[in-house]
């Protein structure tokens, strides 16, 4: 299956990303290792947005209809909801290269 990538943000302190999409999935990822850092559990929705705080320790993220199915997909009444999670250097620090 292919889905749209619907956010992508820059962490303000490593330089390392996220990105999140329709299929409901976050990833934290490497750019300069080329890695995935951190995969989370689908979300079951897509997820539309995310950022990092400033100081880089909460990551928020909101989930809704996408769009990305077309208007036969779409739920009317179906909530959205914005979550905020506490990051951890270990999920979102990039690791050494070996």
């Amino acid at each position: 299956d292919v889905y749209s990538v619907n956010a992508i943000s820059f962490h303000p302190i490593y330089g390392t990303f996220s990105t999140v999409g329709a299929d409901g999935v976050i990833n934290f990822w490497c750019k300069t290792n080329r890695q995935r850092l951190k995969m989370f559990n689908p979300k079951g929705k897509p997820i539309s947005c995310s950022d990092f705080s400033f100081q880089g320790n909460l990551f928020a993220y909101a989930t809704s209809y996408d769009w990305s199915k077309g208007s036969s997909f779409h739920t009317p009444g179906s909530p959205n909801e914005i979550f905020v999670h506490c990051t951890t250097e270990d999920e979102i620090k990039s690791k050494r290269s070996k």
